[in-house]
């Protein structure tokens, strides 16, 4: 999945979130207090699920940024933490 495709979907869910909380304060008018408990619970969960794909987005697509501008800048940093990494010893490699 694209960055892109989880921007929209954080900003779908961000909106159906808030619509949700409409709704909430409808009920809360009509004294549906039990309704509006329960509908606002999975208002607030819908909504923190949609800050979070933007959050996750944005950092994919800064992530990607960079990673491509080291490429393109001829740095080995990228290259040379990767070999790092690849060089550690396992947990399995440890406990013997």
């Amino acid at each position: 999945m694209s960055y892109w495709l989880r921007e929209i979907a954080g900003w779908l869910l961000i909106l159906v979130g808030l619509w949700l909380m409409g709704i909430v304060i409808e009920y809360c008018q009509n004294r549906w207090i039990l309704e509006a408990a329960i509908l606002a619970v999975m208002a607030v969960f819908v909504f923190r699920g949609g800050i979070h794909l933007l959050k996750v987005a944005i950092a994919a697509r800064i992530c990607r940024e960079a990673w491509v501008r080291s490429a393109t800048a001829g740095d080995t940093v990228v290259g040379e933490a990767s070999q790092l990494l690849a060089k550690r010893p396992t947990s399995r490699e440890t406990m013997r």
